[in-house]
């Protein structure tokens, strides 16, 4: 049986009592407390929107998790632990293609560019594509403290650029393959989502 934090999901955070400074729900969260859910558990911050919550995984298809909020409302969807989907968080990231940031991100690849695609839907529901040109442009031995535990990594960052702008992504992956922590840039009206494994 899975159990859920009694947390305040990502799309109700206005109708908590009151909305308290972004990063103060993750400095909250416990071993104890996580300790209480028997299945994976995903931290999942937004900042621009100044929304946080926890999330569990519903389902795995062709490779790709689904990790859905305590009340069903939001989600995100990973593949190798990067955030390929979006739902519920507005100018959502419908799809994307990162086969050259996952391979980034596991130390693969040469030092050349790499394509990067988005597709959102914009505020009149119409679908909207972006591509980018990413290269690596850092990458090294970086030790996290999650929750009180250790846990050595290899940090790699990312620039990807359109014409108009480019934004930086960072991917923390242990030595075990699994991606501990990121920070991508999924939208302009979103912005950067930052998820942490936290189990």
């Amino acid at each position: 049986m899975i159990r859920v934090l009694p947390i305040c999901a990502m799309a109700a955070l206005a109708a908590c009592a009151s909305t308290p400074p972004f990063g103060s729900f993750r400095a909250g969260l416990t071993p104890e407390l996580v300790a209480t859910v028997d299945a994976p558990l995903l931290y999942v911050g937004v900042e621009g929107l100044g929304r946080e919550s926890t999330v569990q995984p519903i389902e795995t298809l062709d490779g790709v998790t689904t990790w859905r909020t305590p009340d069903g409302t939001s989600a995100i969807s990973t593949r190798d632990g990067l955030v390929v989907a979006t739902r519920s968080l507005g100018d959502d990231l419908m799809s994307a293609d990162l086969a050259g940031s996952i391979a980034a991100s596991n130390g693969q690849g040469g030092d050349g560019y790499y394509p990067r695609f988005h597709t959102t839907l914009d505020g009149e529901y119409q679908t909207e594509f972006r591509s980018f040109q990413c290269i690596v442009t850092a990458r090294e031995p970086e030790t996290l403290n999650i929750l009180g535990t250790a846990r050595a990594t290899i940090r790699t960052d990312e620039t990807c650029a359109t014409p108009s702008f480019d934004v930086t992504n960072s991917y923390w992956r242990g030595t075990d393959g699994e991606l501990v922590r990121s920070e991508q840039w999924i939208s302009e009206g979103t912005g950067v989502i930052i998820t942490e494994r936290l189990n």
